[in-house]
């Protein structure tokens, strides 16, 4: 039973760890699909990220307010002592106190601001852009490492289960040639033979085990739990590219790494934009009404209504224009290097994951006929050993090459799906082929 929906990229807040929703009563192995989305789902660099994106949103909206209209009320009671030509002609003398209040509400529309407020919208826009796709590459890494340790811990439980199953037939031998040596049959060079080669064994397992608790601790740090007893086994079920052109073509077009350098290099352009607005005049339309009491002197009321268009234009500020203008264009350039930089760690990760793929593929075949070699002459060599054509360091080595042999395979065959999993990852379409479900930002509040 899968749990997981088409991957939205208009939308990237990532949904939370359905598990308990995708397994079933009977089985409680954790699959591969449901440890990603443990690991994206609590991953802090992520949540991070889309605190960060969901921030850059707000600032779209905030930028947008320039287009809509200001209202500012004010209000005021308190006393004024005026000495003024009112009051010197009063019986009063040269000043005169009263109780003073005033009222005013001004309402002021943008007409004209020189395109400051389109290239703000738009440049926090991109801004937005480049943390969305920030985002998405952000949980791309996560993911491909969740799904890198969750082999990794498949792998070395096979590796330790081989491990074991190897002590056991030394164990085997070892009880044999003791018996025999007990009975004349074989001497004690013999039997120091295959207790050297047990002991290795024993090594050998406890490598092995080492390596599983390195695994697990991975496992631990990327995901964020420890992996259960039960992980189901990985398979790559994913659409794969037909040939290393394609990869490359749709890498280059789908990265979101890629994406977002293009994003910042257009919220520049707009910033140079926005800079450009102060060569233009700006034009306000401007609405008020005033009431006041007991002002200057005079007393009564002093009450107003005016409409107005308030033209601003400035004429000269020290150049500090032109230097923000020149500024941007700078920045333009940087965000131009970056887009290059980004492309070629594209380009170069494609390449490893493509190499990787294809040698991992190719020695599929070899190790698998090696592993039915070496089981073959294991097999021959023990009859001979038991008419004494055979030694039985002979044996022993048999033994120890088929234990390299299915090793080796072992590795292998999880290598080849870990290779699949990291080309489509170059590509930046990992999360949507894997059809991560997304969350709202209404299911992030507490």
């Amino acid at each position: 039973m899968t749990c997981h929906s088409r991957f939205n990229f208009n939308t990237v807040y990532l949904l939370p760890f359905c598990a308990l929703i995708c397994i079933s009563p009977a089985v409680f192995a954790v699959t591969l699909i449901q440890a990603t989305e443990q690991a994206v789902s609590t991953n802090p660099e992520i949540l991070e990220q889309l605190d960060q994106k969901l921030s850059r949103d707000s600032e779209i909206r905030q930028a947008r307010a320039g287009y809509y209209p200001r209202v500012d009320i004010t209000a005021g009671y308190g006393t004024e002592t005026s000495d003024n030509g009112s009051t010197r002609v009063t019986k009063h003398g040269h000043s005169r106190s009263m109780n003073r209040q005033e009222a005013d509400i001004i309402l002021r529309q943008m007409l004209f601001d020189g395109y400051e407020t389109s290239s703000e919208t738009a440049r926090h826009g991109h801004r937005a852009d480049s943390a969305n796709f920030q985002l998405i590459n952000l949980s791309q890494e996560v993911t491909i490492d969740a799904i890198t340790a969750f082999i990794n811990v498949l792998r070395t439980q096979k590796l330790v289960k081989y491990a074991q199953d190897n002590v056991e037939i030394h164990e085997k031998i070892h009880d044999q040639v003791e018996l025999r040596a007990s009975m004349g049959a074989d001497n004690q060079g013999s039997l120091n033979q295959i207790i050297g080669r047990l002991n290795l064994a024993y090594s050998n397992l406890e490598a092995e085990k080492n390596n599983l608790q390195d695994a697990i601790t991975e496992y631990e740090k990327v995901i964020g739990v420890i992996p259960s007893d039960a992980l189901e086994e990985a398979s790559f079920e994913l659409e794969f590219p037909a040939d290393f052109k394609d990869t490359m073509n749709k890498a280059l077009e789908n990265h979101p790494a890629i994406k977002a350098a293009q994003s910042d290099i257009n919220a520049v352009r707009m910033q140079q934009r926005t800079s450009r607005s102060n060569y233009y005049p700006d034009l306000e339309l401007e609405l008020g009404s005033e009431w006041a009491d007991n002002q200057n002197g005079t007393r009564g009321h002093d009450n107003g209504h005016y409409a107005m268009i308030n033209v601003r234009y400035n004429l000269f500020q020290g150049g500090a224009d032109k230097a923000r203008i020149n500024k941007d264009a700078h920045l333009i350039n940087e965000a131009q290097r970056r887009l290059d930089v980004t492309r070629r760690k594209v380009v170069k990760a494609v390449e490893l994951a493509w190499n990787a793929y294809e040698s991992s593929n190719k020695r599929v075949e070899f190790l698998e006929k090696y592993v039915g070699a070496t089981i073959k002459t294991r097999d021959a060599y023990e009859q001979q050993f038991k008419i004494g054509e055979r030694t039985l360091l002979d044996l022993l080595n048999t033994e120890n090459e088929i234990f390299s042999a299915h090793s080796e395979n072992i590795k292998n065959q999880y290598e080849n799906i870990l290779a699949r999993y990291r080309v489509i990852d170059s590509m930046g379409i990992l999360l949507r082929e894997l059809q991560l479900s997304v969350v709202t930002e209404e299911k992030l509040e507490p």
